[in-house]
């Protein structure tokens, strides 16, 4: 199987994480996701090859990156005070990754790694003491792992075979017949809605919604665990009538979701776009962060389309949430 599997590169596993499903999680970032959000906080998933950060204040200008380049990407020139200075192209760069292992200071760091999908699972399952314990598992993330249907569904299956409780975190935008096969392993769908408005998840995010709502719908009507997540971008999503959209479309499956997740826009992400050479393209870099207390006409919303599990902020309680008990095999 593994020869034939296709496995993306992986951003990052992170430990102990509270805000991707019950208990403490293992969350696995893979690299690639079809949608554009452009507030997106975590850029170095987008695309699903090999990138580099590069932190400039550590650069030594030791020109040891020059030396290694095979494609002129990094270059020196003479600054003012006729000292020498690194200039970067990355319209040149192949992702070679030399001059990562050449800078000796640090200034640049390889993002997306190649991990066979037994390291995959050895490092997931290295957790399960913390699992048990808190009622936690694996949630598998991006990225978006459903642009990554075959490879998802074969870590969910051998994840399962571990006995392990499995999420994934997904936009739902994908063909329904790539999403049915991981019922049987997934238990618990964490589902994006970006907008409920067509025209401008369209323009902005560059996908239709129609797809995305559909199997949400075939998700619950399916009896699968689906908890939504609302990320609110200000001037973006975060109008009276979206607020209305939402209790509207989520008031059809009120009793049969795990819950819903109100997520404030932040800027984590900031300054990754600047280290990935794209602040000039990032269009929220001067948005405020939301306070929780703004987005209380939403929840107050929700509450009265009752959803029997609303949060704002994301963290899930310790021991599980209601209806995610892993699964057996079926």
């Amino acid at each position: 199987m593994e020869n034939r599997l296709k496995v993306p590169l992986i951003t990052e596993i992170q430990r102990f994480c509270l805000q991707d499903g019950p208990g403490f999680r293992t969350t696995i970032f893979l690299k690639g996701c079809p949608l554009h959000c452009p507030w997106c906080h975590n850029p170095e998933t987008q695309s699903p090859k090999k990138e580099f950060y590069y932190y400039s204040d550590k650069c030594t200008n030791c020109g040891r990156c020059v030396d290694v380049c095979p494609t002129g990407a990094s270059t020196m020139r003479t600054g003012a005070d006729n000292k020498p200075v690194l200039e970067l192209d990355r319209t040149k760069c192949i992702a070679c990754m030399k001059c990562v292992d050449a800078c000796l200071a640090g200034a640049r760091s390889e993002v997306g790694q190649d991990m066979s999908i037994e390291a995959i699972v050895k490092e997931a399952v290295a957790d399960r003491p913390f699992f048990k314990n808190s009622g936690g598992g694996v949630t598998i993330s991006g990225g978006d792992p459903l642009f990554f249907p075959e490879f998802t569904l074969e870590l969910a299956k051998r994840l399962k075979d571990e006995r392990i409780h499995v999420a994934i975190e997904t936009s739902c935008f994908q063909k329904w017949d790539k999403i049915r096969p991981l019922l049987d392993y997934v238990d618990l769908f964490l589902v994006d809605i970006k907008s409920l408005n067509p025209e401008k998840h369209k323009a902005v995010i560059g996908w239709p919604l129609e797809p995305i709502l559909e199997n949400i719908k075939k998700l619950v009507v399916s009896k699968a665990n689906v908890r939504i997540h609302l990320p609110i971008i200000p001037d973006f999503n975060d109008s009276d009538d979206d607020f209305e959209a939402y209790g509207n479309f989520l008031s059809q499956f009120a009793d049969r979701l795990v819950g819903v997740d109100i997520l404030p826009y932040h800027v984590y992400g900031e300054g990754k776009y600047r280290f990935l050479a794209r602040d000039d393209t990032y269009k929220y870099k001067d948005v405020k962060q939301i306070p929780g207390k703004y987005l209380m006409p939403l929840a107050k919303g929700l509450k009265r389309a009752h959803i029997k599990d609303l949060t704002v902020g994301g963290l899930v309680g310790m021991g599980g949430d209601k209806g995610t008990k892993s699964k057996e095999r079926r």
